[in-house]
């Protein structure tokens, strides 16, 4: 596989068609997975430059996700996504965590945060 700006690793179909829709409108590309196994080996495959990761993943929650991808690349920038952000009631400790991203999201917020990530130069 080719090098892609996003992985997104969500078991929810909607949520995925969403956002690999509005991150392709916006010139980005990317590839979504609905869970954790199928996104850490797309990111060891893609290597992409940030993956959106949905926090509730099931067996495997997505800080769990997020600290395997930076055992993996410690370059690749993780936004966290999650409808329930009241649950997070401890600090998030994953080096490289831009932000979280609240259901339902503002797509231009989802744009720009996307773009400044990238930009950052991570490679």
């Amino acid at each position: 596989m080719k090098r892609v700006d996003v992985v997104i690793i969500d078991d929810d179909e909607g949520i995925r068609w969403v956002l690999q829709q509005t991150l392709e409108m916006g010139n980005f590309s990317c590839v979504a997975v609905n869970n954790a196994i199928q996104g850490i080996n797309t990111v060891m495959n893609c290597h992409p430059r940030l993956a959106i990761v949905d926090i509730k993943l099931g067996a495997v929650n997505g800080f769990k996700v997020a600290r395997m991808i930076r055992q993996i690349y410690d370059d690749v920038k993780i936004l966290f996504m999650t409808g329930y952000k009241e649950a997070i009631t401890e600090p998030i400790e994953v080096d490289n965590v831009v932000g979280v991203l609240e259901k339902p999201f503002d797509v231009e917020e989802l744009l720009q945060l996307v773009a400044k990530t990238i930009s950052r130069g991570s490679v």
